[in-house]
């Protein structure tokens, strides 16, 4: 069922006489419209989590099947963060953890990896998972400004910063925030906008996140920032939720305008228009879990998971190409992925378990093409990055510090695993034809010898 909204600018749950379950989708399907893209960038830029529009998918060629010494263009060390690389024409911008109270956005050369410039800073720590980190957003980047949002104690703030790393801008005060795991969600920039996400619950399950009355009143939120000031456009409250790490999407609707697409436990999905923060429309049929992995968007067709560590998963398939959204005929439904976000290459979408179990179903009917296991350099692997795709080829990396290669295509077939220097939580980001792979004390630049670098 869809629902409705009586008030724009304002979501609700699920009615309170909703059970948890997840409704059969529909049998009939819908007409999907194809989109322009996005934003006008130059080929070699992956300026946001997971590249353009969070799709995960470059058109990079020439890139190699395994890490060797040939193809290892070069390595940085870095302090800990589990936020993914973005690259700029010739600059790559990352956050990591520099100390017990300090962290910093850290700008390096494409080229060499060379430290160009650091904007480092102090935080204050706060509660969060032992798997999360106080680095785990991954900045945004634009041909004027770098643009990251993180946590400081219980406050949310954001700062923008221009390519020589001197700071334009900073907001202190966004949203507060209460964490049951951390903080995650990446902020993205859409028409003039920043998009900044604060949603968490100050109880659940019979857990207490907060026994303070005065934060068990705070609401959670989605924020828009003026990416040019940090002045607060927008702020629109939605109901507490769990922690939510998901970064949004960009839909392009028919009429042109845009709109930016979200998912979490209580909402369901929901589009937000970037200008006003107002709601557009609401997919709410009453999940029951997290969602962690964000949603990949193609050609009116979007998709995301919900679930739990071990628990039962739940997803979304739905037309977004009309003024409400439809769900789709999509049969799958099981073993769906927790962390990791999908992937869609063609008709083809992947789904990388946290548990390294890979499946290739096709994004229009879900029909499963195979379900098979992605071994690492010393066995059985999990995954909490996301895999990416170019060259005819999806790149994973594992906690085991492995990066993975396997073939694109309706059969399972696994190139490689090559073993780095440390875990990998992170996404890695592809530029120009080099992949760049972040792991926990690293990053590492992988490409082949004599290509032209930009």
């Amino acid at each position: 069922m869809l629902a409705a909204f009586e008030n724009k600018g304002k979501i609700r749950p699920p009615p309170a006489d909703k059970p948890h379950s997840y409704p059969s989708f529909m049998k009939s399907l819908y007409a999907l419209a194809l989109f322009p893209a996005l934003f006008a960038h130059a080929a070699n830029d992956w300026n946001r989590f997971r590249g353009p529009n969070g799709s995960g998918v470059s058109d990079a060629s020439g890139l190699p099947d395994s890490v060797t010494s040939e193809t290892t263009l070069w390595k940085v060390e870095l302090g800990k963060g589990w936020s993914s690389p973005v690259v700029w024409e010739d600059k790559i911008f990352v956050t990591a953890e520099t100390g017990e109270d300090s962290r910093a956005v850290i700008c390096l050369d494409v080229k060499s990896g060379r430290e160009l410039w650091r904007h480092e800073e102090k935080f204050a720590p706060h509660k969060k998972h032992n798997f999360n980190s106080f680095a785990s957003n991954t900045p945004f980047a634009d041909a004027e400004r770098v643009y990251v949002n993180w946590c400081t104690g219980t406050t949310i703030q954001a700062l923008a910063l221009d390519h020589s790393g001197r700071e334009l801008w900073r907001n202190e005060g966004i949203a507060n925030h209460i964490h049951e795991h951390g903080y995650g969600s990446s902020p993205i920039v859409v028409d003039g906008v920043m998009i900044v996400r604060s949603e968490f619950d100050w109880q659940r399950d019979g857990k207490v996140y907060t026994e303070d009355p005065e934060e068990q009143k705070w609401k959670s939120c989605v924020a828009g920032l003026d990416a040019a000031t940090g002045r607060e456009v927008w702020k629109l409250e939605i109901p507490n939720t769990l922690n939510t790490f998901s970064t949004p999407a960009v839909n392009v609707r028919k009429d042109g305008t845009k709109e930016i697409i979200c998912a979490n436990t209580t909402s369901g999905v929901f589009a937000v228009d970037p200008k006003k923060g107002v709601i557009n429309w609401q997919y709410n049929p009453g999940f029951n879990q997290r969602n962690v992995g964000s949603g990949v968007l193609k050609e009116g067709r979007y998709f995301c998971t919900f679930g739990t560590g071990g628990g039962v998963k739940e997803f979304a398939a739905i037309d977004v190409t009309g003024k409400e959204p439809k769900p789709v005929n999509f049969e799958f439904s099981r073993g769906l992925p927790y962390v990791p976000s999908p992937l869609v290459v063609g008709n083809l979408m992947y789904l990388l378990g946290d548990g390294g179990i890979l499946k290739a179903v096709k994004f229009d009917t879900g029909e499963m093409l195979y379900d098979e296991r992605v071994n690492g350099s010393a066995g059985s692997s999990k995954f909490f990055g996301s895999p990416v795709a170019a060259d005819g080829k999806i790149f994973c990396g594992s906690q085991q510090g492995d990066l993975i290669v396997i073939k694109q295509g309706e059969k399972f077939e696994q190139l490689s695993a090559s073993k780095l220097d440390s875990p990998i939580s992170s996404s890695p980001a592809i530029s120009d034809g080099r992949l760049f792979v972040r792991t926990e004390k690293m990053l590492w630049c992988i490409g082949a010898k004599g290509a032209p670098l930009p």
